[in-house]
């Protein structure tokens, strides 16, 4: 007996089917995108801490190559920013919400 013939044309499986390449494609795009952001961040920190000057905390006196380490941070950052409005938005709606009703 083959698999063919053991489920046949399933509707319940042909969904599950559909459903589990959906949810890996969601999975596999939400990776690539956090590995996007880790290796920029990555790159932008080690430019950062390598050209350093010594005897200095970190983004203190910045050079020139902390400039571009800085920035390529900030570019692994950009896909998670619309969190970071989300967050203020939210907070700012539930404030004005409340004055509105004297809370």
């Amino acid at each position: 007996m083959t698999v063919k013939q053991l489920f046949g044309s399933n509707p319940f499986l042909d969904t599950f089917k559909l459903l589990f390449v959906g949810v890996l494609g969601a999975a596999s795009a939400k990776m690539i995108l956090g590995l996007y952001s880790v290796i920029f961040v990555g790159i932008g920190y080690f430019i950062i801490m390598k050209y350093n000057k010594e005897n200095t905390k970190p983004l203190k006196e910045l050079q020139t190559p902390q400039y571009v380490g800085i920035v390529i941070a900030i570019l692994g950052l950009l896909p998670w920013i619309q969190y970071f409005f989300m967050g203020f938005l939210f907070e700012g709606g539930e404030f004005a919400f409340g004055e509105m009703l004297g809370e």
